[in-house]
């Protein structure tokens, strides 16, 4: 079969409306991607799956009964915990003769994209244009691998999808010669999510469904020491909606010498999210927990080394506004030297939950509080009000033969990602609680009961605190350029 097949559709046109006033464009591109997508792991024999150990490279379990090595390196059949049997079950068997690389595959991945733009052009005096466009994108992604730390075995894959929507309208305006101003208003929403395959159910191998939501369906995800994974990925199921409005205004003024640039980007965003992390649950078998000392072995028995779950009642409704103010100015001190200087400030509020309806832990109490309440800010952190990000940069044409030029800048670049910080106010109890639980001399896990209701050490809750002071993000850049003609047709 071909390996990778992709095919492609684009188009646009345009043209007038009303002649001299009124025109449009529009655009539609569309892609098919077909990619097998190859992994190398390791699954069990049929021996092994079996509980016959004998030719394992893994060594024989050793019974937790006797402290001794099954006998002919055979789990007798009624030790054998049929849920752990299940779970076996699910691996393919081996497809080539290579020790600890026995299982290759190459399920395919597909990618379907489109999208489209229209655009209408009016001219409405001969001082002022209106302009309105409206962009749309829609990706539809199957993955058969979700990442290397999760199953490398076919039928744990995930669907993203994302669709992006974008309208946005600029009046732009010759207020004088000199003086050109542009307002524009936009609205931007953008939806994704990522959605577990859900090929196997924890029921149909006898583990118990924790989570009551149907999106949350899959199966467990669980980590075999020396083996691929599997289940589905402990990250999801996801989705979030982002709503952006924006009001812009930009204005260019000349005078003399100086253009100067001026303006000011205003935003209030809104996302609704819900991240349902480890709904599903996780087992851990390991050699290193001291049981058979072969983590299959600890399978097939149904004696998992670690287990954890989480409770999830966490959807986000987070809401923020971002004030940004721009001046700049270029300078053209001679024909061949222009210097420019600029400054923009950015605050962003700190993102809040809509509803107040999140706790964070609280470094000086060490007690989980509710946001907006016992001096703690409803997003969990102070305000950062020193964002100012300075520009400078310039421009020299070297030589009378205007033949070498130097450019160079340096500028502060603030993160532009506000919504980020406040997804940690949604992973604390009682809204969202991962326990963790181990088995202990004489009581020991089983997959019978992976998460069990009596733990006899009190299980902490989760607490995430957040820095109080935190800053904004940023980066500084600098860059230096020199350019050379060289006779009539290089440039280096």
């Amino acid at each position: 079969k071909p390996k990778y097949i992709r095919n492609q559709f684009a188009g646009s046109f345009g043209g007038p409306i009303k002649r001299d006033r009124t025109f449009f464009f529009a655009d539609y591109e569309g892609t098919r991607s077909r990619e097998g997508i190859t992994r190398l792991t390791n699954v069990p024999t049929a021996q092994e799956r079996a509980g016959n150990f004998s030719q394992s490279l893994f060594g024989v379990p050793i019974n937790p009964f006797t402290q001794q090595p099954f006998d002919n390196g055979q789990i007798p059949d009624f030790l054998i915990n049929p849920i752990g049997r299940s779970i076996a079950a699910l691996y393919p068997l081996p497809n080539r003769n290579a020790p600890f690389q026995n299982f290759v595959s190459s399920p395919v991945q597909q990618d379907d994209n489109d999208s489209f733009d229209v655009r209408v052009d009016h001219r409405l005096t001969d001082r002022a244009d209106l302009a309105v466009r409206y962009s749309f994108g829609d990706r539809d992604l199957f993955e058969p691998f979700t990442g290397s730390n999760f199953s490398v075995v076919p039928g744990f894959g995930d669907t993203v999808k994302r669709r992006s929507q974008n309208v946005m309208a600029a009046l732009t305006f010759v207020l004088t010669p000199k003086l050109v101003n542009e307002t524009r208003v936009a609205f931007s929403r953008v939806a994704s999510s990522v959605t577990q395959q859900a090929s196997v159910l924890n029921s149909t191998v006898g583990l118990p469904t924790v989570s009551p939501l149907t999106r949350d369906l899959g199966l467990i995800f669980i980590t075999i020491t020396g083996f691929s994974p599997l289940g589905d990925e402990g990250n999801n199921p996801q989705n979030s909606v982002t709503n952006v409005y924006q009001v812009l205004n930009n204005a260019s003024y000349v005078h003399g010498n100086h253009v100067i640039k001026f303006g000011a980007d205003l935003r209030f965003s809104q996302q609704n999210a819900f991240r349902d992390v480890e709904s599903r649950g996780r087992l851990q078998f390991s050699p290193f927990g001291q049981i058979t000392g072969n983590a299959l072995g600890d399978l097939l028995l149904g004696l998992p080394f670690l287990t954890s779950v989480a409770r999830v009642d966490n959807a986000q409704h987070i809401r923020t506004q971002s004030y940004n103010f721009f001046i700049n100015d270029s300078f053209r001190i001679r024909r061949n030297l222009t210097i420019t200087g600029g400054l923009r400030y950015e605050y962003n509020t700190p993102p809040v939950d809509a509803q107040d309806r999140a706790n964070v832990y609280d470094v000086n109490t060490g007690t989980l509080v509710q946001v907006g309440t016992n001096g703690v800010p409803r997003s969990g952190f102070e305000a950062d009000k020193n964002n100012f990000a300075p520009r400078v940069g310039f421009a020299w044409t070297v030589g009378s033969d205007q033949k070498t030029v130097l450019r160079g800048g340096y500028g502060v670049y603030y993160d532009q990602s506000p919504l980020a910080p406040a997804e940690a106010l949604y992973f604390n109890s009682p809204y969202f609680d991962n326990n963790i639980f181990f088995s202990l001399p004489g009581l020991p896990l089983t997959l019978n009961n992976p998460f069990p209701t009596f733990f006899p050490f009190p299980l902490p809750d989760s607490a995430l605190a957040i820095q109080r002071d935190l800053r904004t993000g940023y980066m500084q850049h600098l860059n230096f350029h020199v350019e050379r003609q060289l006779g009539q047709k290089s440039i280096l």
